[in-house]
């Protein structure tokens, strides 16, 4: 079975970007792909005759079959041939194609990544009701310019049209029991976005160009993984994470741990009551990882815009690293798995009304202290409006 392809014809391609280009492909040559060598059947696009197609920018295209001469519209860049060509001028060009959704929210550029199935086209749908405007919700194109990281559609659907924003924070998304945004950086954000890179060759040059590309976009956008409930919160939750107030206090508070130096926070939620109440003023220790975490410690988990403060309640340790999984003293749900790498620190003391003592141990069951604190929090509430 042999398929003639373009056979005997020219395929010219007009450019107005600098001047004209002529690509001539299969010219006054033959171009055949045996399938079955002992098969004498022959099958060619537009049976019996030959066919021209030139494609002209402002002309549209015009499809010359003879001997007849009459026209008949075809699409040149039927799928998948369309995504390939697109992807392949990216890879050249040292874009990065990328599975993923792409949003504007607040004049702010944010990318959600994940596997098929993971909520990129929900988060999308969250953004768009709320009246944000969508560049993409499956695949972009991520090139750097001056100014940095731009993300721009891509031609899936039939009524795309060409939308772009400037980058400024990506995630690796995942569904979840709660909403939870923690940073990574280095070779664990380099991989993260790499598994959701689309890569169809194995040419080396143009793998070692991506991981480039990959590795120059970490460095200068922030990388997140996030765990999310598919409900409109998640977008509140973002949007107070991502104030700059809020970026530029965690950003100070990790410097410091950085620095070997403790840091003090004030707490804000009721997740840990009556071991740690709103307003107390936490410290937190610089987390020495050559020092093992045990049961009933208390440790300052890394979020974008602030830190989570639980309790461990259980630790393994890995071939090529440990993890444990923490809980609030009033929340009825365990924290899911988190390698040690996401302790920013330990709290051992806590400071309510200029008197400082060490964190008390849980005394009441998860459910009990559940009740209290929701009951102590609804307490609060009317106070305040009296």
């Amino acid at each position: 079975m042999t398929w003639q392809i373009f056979a005997d014809s020219e395929i010219t391609i007009e450019t107005l970007a600098e001047g004209k280009i002529t690509d001539q492909l299969f010219s006054d040559s033959e171009m055949t792909d045996q399938l079955f060598s002992d098969s004498e059947m022959t099958g060619q696009l537009f049976s019996d005759s030959e066919m021209t197609g030139q494609i002209i920018p402002d002309t549209g295209m015009t499809n010359q079959n003879r001997p007849g001469n009459e026209a008949a519209g075809i699409n040149p860049l039927p799928y998948p041939l369309d995504g390939l060509l697109l992807y392949f001028l990216s890879s050249a060009m040292g874009d990065i194609m990328i599975h993923g959704s792409g949003v504007i929210c607040g004049g702010r550029g944010w990318i959600f990544t994940g596997r098929s199935g993971s909520g990129k086209t929900t988060m999308a749908g969250i953004f768009d009701h709320a009246g944000d405007r969508v560049i993409h919700d499956d695949r972009l194109i991520l090139r750097r310019d001056a100014g940095g990281w731009v993300m721009h559609s891509t031609p899936v659907y039939r009524n795309d049209e060409p939308r772009s924003a400037a980058v400024s924070h990506l995630w690796g998304i995942t569904h979840g029991r709660s909403n939870v945004s923690t940073p990574v950086t280095g070779a664990e954000a380099v991989a993260m976005v790499l598994s959701n890179c689309v890569q169809q060759n194995r040419d080396r040059e143009a793998a070692s160009r991506l991981a480039e590309a990959v590795e120059e976009l970490v460095s200068s956008v922030r990388v997140s993984r996030l765990s999310f409930v598919p409900d409109n919160l998640i977008r509140d939750y973002l949007i107070a994470r991502e104030s700059d107030g809020a970026v530029t206090a965690a950003e100070a508070a990790a410097s410091i741990l950085a620095e070997n130096r403790p840091v003090t926070i004030t707490a804000g939620g009721y997740s840990m009551w009556p071991a740690i109440r709103p307003g107390d003023r936490i410290v937190i220790t610089p987390y020495n990882p050559q020092i093992p975490l045990a049961k009933e410690m208390v440790v300052a988990l890394r979020r974008d815009g602030g830190f989570v403060v639980h309790r461990v309640t259980d630790y393994r340790r890995g071939k090529f690293m440990n993890f444990i999984r923490t809980r609030g003293d009033t929340v009825l749900i365990y924290d899911s798995w988190i390698s040690a790498g996401d302790v920013a620190g330990v709290v051992k003391r806590v400071t309510e009304d200029n008197n400082t003592e060490m964190i008390r141990p849980r005394r009441m069951p998860y459910f009990m202290g559940g009740i209290a604190a929701a009951l102590i929090q609804l307490w609060s509430g009317i106070r305040r409006r009296f």
